[in-house]
């Protein structure tokens, strides 16, 4: 339901600004009301990147000030689909990094062909997990 408004939310999960209460609404505060322990509103990072791969949320390009946007409210077949072919992909030696740049071609491919005045840029996650 959070992000089935289908508005840019912040990653929000600053270990100091939630403790704090000072941190704005996004990702990591909402998980943090859920559960008030730091730890877990961080793992807002890891779902992040999870929910991006898996082609259910879109992401703002930003390292820093991230921002996510809500695709497809499939979330569970998103993700299933996802790992389903990178295990199989790893199991043919195929590396997960090959398996990003394909997705990547594939995702501009289709974005080419699916292309509509309301779509928003989108920068891809290649740098996500190499700072």
């Amino acid at each position: 339901m959070f992000m089935q408004d289908m508005e840019w939310k912040d990653l929000a999960n600053d270990a100091s600004k939630l403790y704090m209460g000072t941190e704005k609404d996004g990702i990591g505060k909402f998980l943090y009301r859920l559960r008030p322990e730091v730890p877990y509103a961080q793992l807002a990072s890891h779902l992040g990147a999870i929910f991006y791969h898996s082609e259910v949320w879109k992401w703002n390009g930003q390292k820093r000030g991230m921002k996510f946007l809500l695709l497809s409210e499939n979330w569970q077949e998103k993700i299933m689909q996802y790992y389903t072919i990178s295990l199989s992909l790893e199991n043919e030696g195929i590396s997960l990094d090959m398996f990003s740049e394909y997705l990547k071609i594939e995702t501009q491919k289709q974005e080419e062909q699916d292309e509509t005045p309301q779509n928003i840029e989108q920068t891809k996650l290649s740098a996500f997990f190499d700072y």
